[in-house]
């Protein structure tokens, strides 16, 4: 009875066995492309002292630093033992302001260079508890109330062990997954 029950059944069988792993590939590879479409998988890179626009702005590291936590300044800060500050200095230029006149909205990450998927990033430091302040007339992020160039720190506690290359990760949604990679 098995036997003729498979005969009769064989083209709907078989059509199973090739429509279910067809359709479930179809529809996770939609999920998967609307994932990397959504987050920072494509750098830009930006050398060391160059200018780059991007999101209608024009986007300039002009200077980055170490503070070690047992140095003066580090002392200060209140750094944690065993960390680092880096303090990335970046110079914006709004070039295109959205309708309501603001210039683009970004988020900043520092990551190491040259780890490959073992690669560490840090988030920004701004509400950290740390005692770091900017100079006067220098923002503490993106300023998207600005329509004007300005300056902005960057601020980033990391371990002290890292010697590696560090680059600044500058990401604006509209242009996700695009994102800036300057190098340190």
């Amino acid at each position: 009875m098995s036997g003729g029950w498979l005969r009769r059944n064989g083209i709907a069988l078989g059509a199973v066995v090739v429509l279910v792993p067809l359709t479930l590939g179809v529809t996770f590879s939609n999920e998967w492309v609307a994932y990397y479409a959504n987050r920072p998988s494509q750098p830009v890179a930006v050398a060391a002292a160059s200018t780059a626009d991007f999101a209608g702005t024009g986007w300039a590291v002009e200077s980055s630093r170490r503070i070690a936590a047992d140095s003066a300044e580090g002392v200060e800060a209140g750094l944690p033992s065993g960390s680092q500050l880096v303090v990335v200095t970046v110079d914006v230029t709004p070039r295109e302001l959205s309708g309501e006149g603001k210039s683009p909205y970004c988020t900043l990450r520092l990551e190491e260079q040259g780890r490959g998927e073992l690669a560490r990033t840090w988030g920004d430091a701004t509400f950290d508890a740390i005692d770091y302040r900017e100079p006067e007339g220098v923002e503490s992020g993106c300023n998207t109330d600005l329509a004007t160039p300005y300056r902005m720190e960057a601020k980033f506690v990391i371990p002290g062990d890292v010697q590696t290359t560090l680059a600044l990760r500058l990401e604006v949604v509209d242009e996700l997954p695009r994102y800036l990679s300057f190098t340190l």
